[in-house]
């Protein structure tokens, strides 16, 4: 039987690729023992709390390529007043939810 372990095929694609994208391999067949919160404990198989943990800590962090705004904004990652594009509507200068004027992504004040 293919599906013996009991979990959704996308669930074993996601470890296989977080797996896969691993920096360290052992550590990503590692046992997670840890403290986790204890309702989470009742709720969740061993198994799948350590799957779940292996995948969070594996799984590679989205980083951008340069930290130049104008190259940003010729990529397409960020607008004119410096907001990204996609994701939280985010300032690259202020890292907050307005700009240097306070005033949001839709230019309305906060």
């Amino acid at each position: 039987m293919a599906n013996s372990h009991g979990l959704t095929s996308r669930i074993v694609k996601k470890q296989a690729a977080s797996r896969k994208m691993a920096k360290n391999k052992k550590a990503a067949y590692q046992v997670y023992i840890g403290n986790e919160n204890p309702q989470t404990r009742k709720n969740q198989s061993y198994k799948a709390r350590k799957h779940y943990m292996e995948n969070k800590q594996n799984f590679p962090k989205k980083k951008l390529g340069t930290k130049n705004p104008q190259s940003l904004m010729d990529q397409g990652i960020l607008d004119e007043r410096w907001f990204f594009k996609t994701g939280k509507k985010k300032n690259f200068i202020t890292w907050s939810m307005v700009d240097t004027k306070w005033l949001d992504f839709y230019g309305m004040p906060r």
